[in-house]
């Protein structure tokens, strides 16, 4: 008898989908970008915290207290302007489109991490750097050595959830939005 496997989960920004199919179609038809497994669009995001595999006990403390995150954070634009890689320069393991500076993205990550280690969660050491991943695993015959040019178009988007996704590898897509906490709830309860 093998032991049941806890899922996994993560706690992330969703990207829009009626942006992600097009900007799937815009990466994923050029060229230059010849990549063994691409994101589904419906699983764009960018995480802010790996939670990894996770008791419903700790994770519903953990819920409680994004909940009041998202309620005191605002809706805020984050803009895609660029492509980036993870991995060998000629052989990226990760492709992604990486937003602008936002200070407010780095503030809501750093109560999110504070939140997580509160509730008992390992968080990695490795500073922050946002980013969605929207292909993996490099698989052209030349070197690709960061060839990587602005996007066509730059997509904006008003990030407006606080996200916990849970992974199911046997899905596609695979990211369940297990919970969502909207921004500003508490803004617009005072504005009524």
């Amino acid at each position: 008898m093998h032991m049941s496997v806890k899922p996994h989960f993560f706690i992330g920004i969703p990207f829009p989908a009626e942006l992600a199919e097009p900007l799937y179609h815009s990466i994923s038809s050029r060229p230059e970008f010849s990549f063994h497994k691409w994101v589904h669009p419906l699983d764009y995001h960018f995480t802010l915290v790996f939670l990894g595999p996770a008791d419903s006990e700790p994770l519903s403390d953990l819920e409680e207290s994004l909940s009041l995150i998202a309620s005191d954070t605002d809706s805020f634009e984050l803009r895609l302007k660029k492509t980036g890689t993870f991995g060998k320069p000629s052989e990226p393991r990760i492709l992604y489109v990486e937003p602008e500076y936002s200070a407010a993205l780095f503030e809501l990550r750093e109560r999110v991490k504070q939140a997580a280690a509160g509730a008992g969660f390992e968080i990695e050491k490795r500073p922050f750097h946002p980013h969605m991943t929207v292909a993996r695993k490099w698989k052209g015959t030349a070197s690709f050595n960061g060839r990587l040019d602005p996007l066509n178009d730059e997509v904006s988007f008003t990030a407006r959830n606080l996200t916990v996704f849970q992974t199911h590898l046997d899905k596609v897509p695979k990211y369940e939005h297990k919970t969502v906490f909207p921004f500003g709830a508490r803004h617009q309860a005072a504005e009524m």
